[in-house]
This record gives structure tokens, sequence and C-alpha cells, in this order.
């Protein structure tokens, strides 16, 4: 063992090196990220795709199935599923797992502009983009104030969203509740008759006269000039001038049929903060970077952006996603150093030597802070998966020093000079604690490489423990030898107390932990020589055992991430289909009033009509509903969750859920089981999704049973 004896025989090197692995832990530290889940990459791609005014039969016969059978002919697609609604069209591609997600969006985008022609006239450019676990809004805020809705959207729209879009890491914003200034026109119907004028010819004449164009320039001996032909109107006011047509010679304006109006955008979406109306601002995260830091960062700009807020106007927080992370990390990390005190303890119970623990008890955070540096390396966060890791680590990193420094112990027991033991125990060892720690890789290392996704979220998990064992490992060959040659005594004896008075409390306590030592030792041999004398008896035994364990694994729950109490969740509700903004807002409100009487419920922000990317539902509203600290109330999420799911649904017209907010998936609805019903006739689709959905919903333990299927809004059909 030619690194223990140089250690023995350098000790400033020994010392020096373990330094320099400490050191570069502790400035890793700090550059290491805070996030709930590692970073893994989805094989979907969304391709979107919009079309105002047009029905679902219509995007789905002239624009999603056209996408399909393009897009179906690329190399390595698994699934393709699609949904067509009103003026919007959603079609996700799910690639096998080793397939290049960047080069399968590339691949997509050439098959969609190869149709691109094919697709009608008027519909906007498809946009294709891979499904991203960070493409979820990490923090809301919310703008509210005194004044209207104009003037706050006016602000956020100008002022405010260009200053977050300044700060370092921000990517989109997604934008709730806003109703921009717009000029509308309105024409009476009747004038119109009577003028002999088409809508048409009103929209005509004002994109021929409402437009402002380059005109050239103009050049002279010394000077050049540039022409602009100003054609726009200042004034919403100046549109009622505007000539539309001549009726019998004479002109006809704007005023003469109808009347321009300072106005606002058409209403399609609304937001409120505990029912106040707000502007609600989603913060994505740039693709790759740290939640808590991105999220860190706007607070802090955030501060000085209130100094500049208009009078009357106010910005806060309505959601904040590291609230959760950082509470869930701190607690690993609590849990982190009580076991790793623990440990520490559980060795002077046993060594019952102050010298000998401490000596063993230093690879511990000498092991952890060392593993800090190649985390940050390997570009890891300090996740749940990581900090699993480290959590399971803990009892494993100290065992390979006290296997050293327990047999360096006993040879100086024996009579050997504490140099002479530590050199010559730590080789006689050496391949025993070798062989432990490479066992433990062997066991740890193919969990990095399992296939799927949970493979990718388990590949920082298993590294870590990788790492750390092995530095471990080094640890005990170069800083416990050398420790265990300086510090430890030749007069050392096991069964020393660590007060000299026999009669003090810790010298009873260590002897009757020392006879309780001996009475287990005395019983496994026992049990020993048992197993020993009956060794097929044994064998039989632990295999029937082991066949009996994988039997019992069928009765045991899985699930991909365990539910967990964050604190806040979502409140879905659907009202029909045929409901005007307004209705649904007037039947949703109920539903929100039933959120905000829970005593547990903190604050609750409403959205309707509102899709990140793309076009709401104006029957369709989020309530994204924070609930106190866990120790001042006396209901969990989930029956807060379950309770609420119950009063909802009493309300006539209103189908509700209640679901955790997914950290994961890129936004995909937290969904445990989805079934996909094929058919070739909508009708009879429709008739077998309803009786499959009942069916399911009388099934104990199911609850919030969906389909995406909706018909039945109604249409006028001109001809």
């Amino acid at each position: 063992m030619w690194l223990a004896e140089t250690s023995i025989k350098r000790p400033v090197f020994a010392t020096m090196f373990i330094t320099a692995l400490v050191v570069l832990g502790l400035v890793s530290y700090p550059e290491i990220g805070v996030d709930l889940y590692p970073k893994v990459e989805f094989p979907i791609v969304s391709i979107n795709t919009q079309l105002k005014g047009a029905s679902p039969e219509i995007m789905d016969i002239d624009v999603t199935d056209k996408i399909e059978e393009a897009i179906s002919t690329i190399n390595g697609v698994k699934t393709i599923t699609s949904s067509s609604m009103e003026s919007v069209s959603n079609i996700t591609v799910e690639f096998v797992l080793e397939r290049n997600i960047d080069l399968a969006v590339q691949d997509v985008r050439e098959k969609v502009s190869t149709i691109r022609s094919k697709l009608p006239t008027d519909v906007l450019e498809p946009v294709i983009q891979k499904v991203d676990p960070d493409a979820t809004p990490v923090l809301w805020l919310m703008v509210t104030g005194s004044q209207s809705v104009r003037d706050l959207s006016t602000y956020t729209n100008e002022i405010l969203k260009e200053q977050l879009q300044r700060i370092e890491g921000v990517g989109a914003l997604r934008l709730a509740g806003m109703r921009l200034r717009q000029g509308r026109i309105w024409l009476d119907t009747d004038k119109l008759r009577a003028y002999q004028i088409a809508p048409g010819d009103v929209a005509q004449a004002l994109g021929r006269e409402n437009v402002e164009l380059p005109g050239g320039r103009i050049e002279s001996a010394t000077k050049e000039y540039s022409i602009k032909i100003k054609g726009e109107f200042p004034r919403i006011q100046d549109f009622n001038d505007l000539i539309v047509a001549y009726y019998k010679g004479a002109p006809v304006r704007i005023r003469d049929i109808g009347r321009a109006e300072d106005g606002m955008e058409e209403k399609r979406n609304l937001a409120r903060f505990n029912g106040k109306p707000c502007i609600g601002i989603g913060i994505q995260k740039q693709t790759g970077t740290n939640t808590v830091a991105i999220i860190d960062g706007v607070k802090k700009e955030l501060s000085n952006i209130r100094k500049t807020v208009p009078p009357g106007m106010e910005i806060n927080i309505a959601f904040d996603q590291s609230n959760f992370i950082n509470r869930s990390i701190n607690e690993v990390k609590g849990h982190l150093i009580i076991g790793g005190l623990l440990a520490v303890l559980a060795v002077f119970l046993f060594l019952r030597n102050w010298r000998t623990t401490l000596i063993s008890a230093v690879a511990l955070p000498v092991s952890v802070i060392a593993t800090f540096t190649i985390m940050k390396a390997f570009d890891f966060t300090f996740n749940n998966m990581s900090m699993l890791a480290l959590s399971l680590s803990v009892g494993i990193l100290i065992d390979d020093a006290i296997i050293v420094i327990e047999n360096i112990y006993r040879h100086i027991e024996e009579g050997m000079e504490p140099r002479e033991a530590a050199a010559f125990a730590t080789s006689e060892i050496g391949l025993a604690v070798m062989a432990t720690t490479l066992a433990i890789v062997a066991i740890f290392l193919p969990v990095a490489f399992m296939k799927g996704i949970i493979g990718r979220f388990f590949w920082q998990f298993a590294l870590t423990v990788v790492f750390s064992v092995m530095v471990s490992l080094i640890v005990s060959f170069t800083l416990t030898p050398m420790m265990a040659s300086r510090f430890l005594k030749r007069k050392a004896h096991k069964t020393k107390a660590l007060v000299p008075s026999r009669f003090s409390l810790l010298s009873r306590i260590g002897d009757g932990l020392e006879k309780a030592y001996k009475t287990t030792e005395d019983a496994y041999r026992r049990v020993l020589e048992l197993s020993l004398k009956y060794r097929k008896t044994v064998l039989l035994l632990a295999l029937v055992i082991f066949i009996f364990s994988l039997y019992i694994t069928k009765f045991i729950g899985k699930e991909f991430v365990p539910a967990e109490d964050q604190g806040q969740f979502l409140v879905r509700m659907e009202a029909p289909i045929d409901y005007s903004i307004d209705q649904a807002n007037e039947l949703f409100t109920k539903g929100e009033v039933i959120v905000k009487s829970f005593p547990e419920v903190s604050w609750v922000f409403y959205i309707q009509g509102f899709a990140a990317g793309g076009v709401g539902q104006i029957n369709k509203t989020t309530l994204v509903t924070g609930l106190k600290k866990k120790a001042e109330r006396n209901k969990s999420q989930e029956q807060l969750k379950a309770e609420i799911r119950r009063k909802i649904n009493e309300i006539p017209g209103i189908k509700g859920t209640a679901e955790d907010i997914s950290l994961i998936g890129g936004g995909i609805r937290n969904v445990p089981i989805q079934y996909a019903i094929r058919g070739l006739d909508l009708d009879t689709l429709q008739s077998y999704t309803k009786q499959i959905t009942s069916e399911f919903a009388k099934r104990p333990g199911i609850v919030d049973v969906d389909s995406t299927l909706e018909a039945g809004k109604p249409e006028l059909k001109v001809f």
C-alpha cells in the first residue's frame, strides 16, 4: 500500500492533498445550482398551428391530418397524438429515447415545410419546439392597482415586460389577463344597407388609407432627403373622417355608417388574485438554467422595479416554485447533517475512544465536501436525487475509515508502535477495503446506465454515490493512517473509559454497553455455529425468503414520483362549452368562493381562458391555490383536494378537478393514467368515451376522470 506508506512518511503531503480536495469542494459548493429534479430532456416535439375562426373539424381535416401524414415518415417516431380545437391544432410527436431530440426537431421542421403550401392560406406559421421541462413558468407575478385593466396592461406590456426580460436567465414571459388598447370600428347594419356598402369595403378602405409607406428620396447638390408618406391616422377619432365609398356622388365616411372607438382588445382571458383583477406574468427560465438562482435574481431586481411603479400599482408574487424546492432540499440537508452526527455517535459508542472516533469521523465531511468538486465538474445540481445519494452515502463513507482505524487500533493494542501499526495494518486490510468499496461501485454504477426516462433521473443519483465512496477510499488510504500514526497512543485500550473515575456516569454507561456487546457477540456466535452446522437448511431457507420477497413485490404500489405536500395545488374547472366568457366567469366565481372559504387556504390565483403557447378556452379556468404552512393547518394537501373537489362538483354546470402542480414534464398535466381511445367514426367514439369515463368514475380510488373529446358547441352556418 504505497499510498498509505507515503502518507505516513510524508504527513504534510497527505494533509495538503486532502486539504486541496476540501478547498476545491468548498469553492465548487456555491457554484452548484439548486433544483427539485435533475435536468432531463424528454424526446417529445410539439407542433402548434393556429387558424383563427376555424372549427375543430376544419382544423382536423385541413391542418392536423396533413401535418400528421408528413411527419409520420420521420425516423425514430414512437407515437403521434393530436388534438384539434377551435382555431388550434396541437400535435405531439414522441420519439424513441435514443433519438437526438435536437436533430428530431430539425427533421420535423423540414417535413412540415414541405406541406406548408397545402395548408390554408390564412393559417399562422406552425410553431415547432421540443417539450421542455423548463417551459413551465417557475414564478408568477401579479400586477394590481386602482387603475383600469387597460392601464395595468399598458404598463405591463410597455415597461414591466422589458425590465423583466433583461434579467439574466429569464426566458419567455406568459401574460394572463392582458387587454391592451385597440382601435375598434363599430358598424351599423341598417346604415350599411342604406348606403349599399359591405363590411369588406370598410376593411379595404382601412387597409388602403391607414398606411405609412416609404416615398423614396430627394437628392440635391449638397444634401439628400428621405421621404416618408404619413398616411396613418394620429388619433382614433380621425378614423370617423375616413372616406369609405361614394354614394350618388357624395362621400360616405365612417361616421355615416358607424363610429370609431378608442377601446380595448376583445375579452378572451381573465386573471384575479384573491378576487381582485390583476395582470399575471408567468416567468419562464431559459433552458438548462437553475430554477432557484433565476427566481432569486428576479426577486432582487423586483425590489428595484417596485421603486419605479406608478402610484396606485403593486407588483407581488402569486406563485413561487423556489419555496417548495428550497424547503425540500433544506430538509434533506438537515437529515444529511443529522445522519452524519448519528454515524459519528455510533462509532463512538462502539469504539469508546475519542481519538479513534475523531480520526474515522474526519472521513465523513471530507468525502462529502470533496464530492462537490466532481458534482460541479459534471454540472450536477443539488436536487432530490443527488441529495438522496449523499444521504445514503453517509453511512457508507465512514465504513472504510472504520475498518482501517480498527485494524490499526488492534495492532497497537498488541504492542506495535503507532507508526508501524498504521503502515502494517493498512497494508494488511487494504485489499478488503478496496473490495468493499468496489463492490458498492459495482452495485450503483449500473444504475447510472439504466434505460428509459427513469435512468435519466437516476444518472446523478448513481454517480454521486460512486464519486463519494471513491473519495472515501482515497481518504482511508491517506488521511486515516497518517492521523492514526500521529494521534493514537500505544497505551490506548479498547475498553478505556472516557472519564478515569470508575464511578462516573460515562464509565457506568461504557461498562453497560460492553456487557451488551458481549451478550450480542455470544448470541451471534451461537447462531453462526448453528448455521454452519446446518448449511443446506440455511441455504434453502434463504432461497425461500428470496423467492417470497420477489413475490410480495406485486402487492407493493408503484409510482414515478411520490405524492408530496407542496403547500400549493391546482383546481381546474370547466363550464359547458357554449358558455360565453362572462357567463363562465360567473359560474367559476362560485367555485372560487368555495376554495377561498377553507381556512387552510392562504391565496388563490385565478386564470380563465389562458393557455401557455396557445389559444385558451374561455370555458375553462385554473385556480393556483396556495396553502398556509403545514404546521399552521390541520388538514393535509390531499384532504383539502378531496374536499374541494367534492364541493365544486356539487355546483350545477361545473366539472371540477384538483391535482398537484407538475414540476417536471414541461407543463404536462399531472395525470398518472391516460388511455387513448381510437376509432373511425366520431359519433361512435364519443358514445364509447362517455361509457368508459362513467365506468371509471364508479371505480373506488379513481378521481378526476376526464376526456379530451369535447363536442356540442353551437354553430351558425352561412350558405
